[in-house]
């Protein structure tokens, strides 16, 4: 069930304020991490196993801190609120392991023309896969909101880039993440509004 108050101007400013926070905290953290956690499995585990460890410490890590950020502001104003976290993680670390793991595999294959190709096809279909299996059952249309989020991550990234890129803004620079939040939040809280107005 989904609650009107989703629309409201209000919960909107507040939605994209703690994105780009949650945003900034969570990749601060998950970053360092999965290259900590990711050089060990690298060596252990080889290449494409390693990479897809790396993926699931940064894309989980990651998509789960601005959920987890968001969460606050759905509770009371959705049934499914506390599920929310989880599926942003497991969406998040499935996604990035899935085209990280792609990537390495057909570098090793000499095929590294396909490999933006592979990241965006395999990431997105085991992003909305795990999505979907957290929140099925509990939102009317699961995939379409699913679709939604992994469309604000991709618009998200792409305008970031583009702004890093003429402003010379650091990609990992907490004022960075920032901004992909910020504009992560927008795309997600336009997708929650059509998601009431869908249910009502």
């Amino acid at each position: 069930m989904v609650r009107p108050t989703l629309t409201d101007r209000s919960f909107g400013i507040r939605w994209i304020l703690a994105s780009a926070v949650g945003m900034a905290v969570a990749a601060a953290v998950a970053r360092p991490l999965s290259y900590l956690v990711g050089g060990a499995a690298h060596e252990a585990l080889g290449p494409v196993f390693g990479e897809a460890i790396v993926g699931v410490v940064a894309g989980g890590g990651t998509l789960g801190g601005v959920a987890l950020a968001q969460w606050p502001l759905l509770r009371g104003r959705v049934d499914w609120a506390g599920r929310w976290p989880a599926a942003g993680a497991a969406g998040g670390a499935a996604g990035a392991a899935a085209g990280f793991g792609a990537l390495a595999g057909l570098t090793l294959l000499g095929a590294e023309v396909l490999g933006a190709a592979a990241v965006l096809v395999f990431g997105i279909a085991a992003f909305l896969r795990a999505h979907t299996l957290v929140l099925g059952g509990h939102v009317s249309r699961p995939m379409w909101l699913a679709g939604g989020c992994a469309a604000g991550f991709l618009g998200a990234a792409l305008v970031t880039m583009a702004v890093g890129s003429f402003s010379g803004l650091d990609g990992e620079s907490p004022l960075f993440g920032a901004l992909f939040g910020a504009m992560y939040g927008w795309v997600t809280v336009l997708v929650l509004g059509r998601l009431v107005r869908d249910s009502g």
